[in-house]
């Protein structure tokens, strides 16, 4: 699936907890374990500095709990988080703050197995399109060249947009308020752009399951609900504020542009 191997970070207090998990990567090929932290400010540190693409995130520590390690993430690009505890009434809050998957201590090989498959079906989605990101931004980049040369203003090849203080890079996949990166997940990233390409209009919800998760038929979702609340945790707007992503009862979503402006693209 890739030339490199998984990085992976296993949190857990309790000593034979990290050793379960240490024994059972070590069997995988295709997973290096790069750290191994026993409380949450250690993970959140040793996370940020390491940039790993795994976390095994154990939910009940001290001094800092896994939900809340989870909600500091503010790496770019954010690791696949996946929690592993002894008490299942954390699973809704888990997926809350877009865990992939929540393993239940004791768990068993196969059930471990599943989880590193999930794994790695979203890696391999995420560098799929990466690689398609890369692809399309050479090309528009020979095309600029061929049609003005060399000297041709390289912004000028950007997609970007813009409603009030968010702006996005689409080529680099890149959002920004202001001067402030906001690190965004995959299907976050989408949402947002899909209501950033039509500034103060209504967007269904219909609409974005089709376009962001690729549903065909009448699909009756909340998951759509948890990606919102999180993108405007993530963003900070008010709901007074321009770039706000506004709830349209019963229809769906949008974003607000600033007075008198529609927002746009460049």
């Amino acid at each position: 699936m890739s030339s490199h191997p998984i990085r992976t970070v296993v949190v857990d207090d309790e000593p034979l907890g990290r050793r379960r998990l240490r024994t059972l990567l070590a069997a995988q090929p295709d997973f290096e374990m790069i750290a191994e932290c026993a409380d949450g400010p250690e993970a959140v540190d040793v996370i940020r500095r390491e940039r790993p693409e795994l976390v095994f995130l154990d939910v009940q520590m001290p001094a800092l709990d896994g939900l809340t390690v989870a909600r500091l993430l503010d790496v770019s690009p954010p690791p696949i988080v996946v929690f592993v505890t002894a008490y299942d009434q954390y699973a809704v809050d888990a997926f809350g703050v877009h865990a992939l998957d929540y393993l239940l201590k004791p768990f068993e090989e196969e059930r471990f197995a599943v989880t590193l498959d999930r794994v790695r079906r979203e890696l391999a989605t995420e560098r799929t399109r990466e690689a398609h990101d890369r692809l399309l931004a050479f090309v528009r980049e020979l095309e600029g060249e061929a049609r003005g040369g060399p000297g041709r203003d390289r912004e000028t090849q950007h997609v970007t947009l813009r409603v009030a203080d968010v702006h996005v890079d689409l080529n680099v996949r890149e959002v920004r308020r202001g001067a402030e990166i906001i690190a965004l997940r995959n299907k976050e990233f989408e949402l947002l752009v899909a209501l950033m390409r039509r500034p103060g209009e209504v967007v269904t919800r219909r609409e974005l399951l089709a376009d962001v998760w690729g549903y065909k038929d009448d699909v009756v979702s909340r998951t759509i609900d948890t990606h919102m609340f999180e993108l405007r945790r993530r963003l900070g707007h008010t709901p007074a504020q321009a770039g706000y992503i506004e709830t349209v009862s019963r229809v769906g979503f949008r974003i607000l542009p600033p007075p008198e402006s529609g927002g746009g693209s460049h």
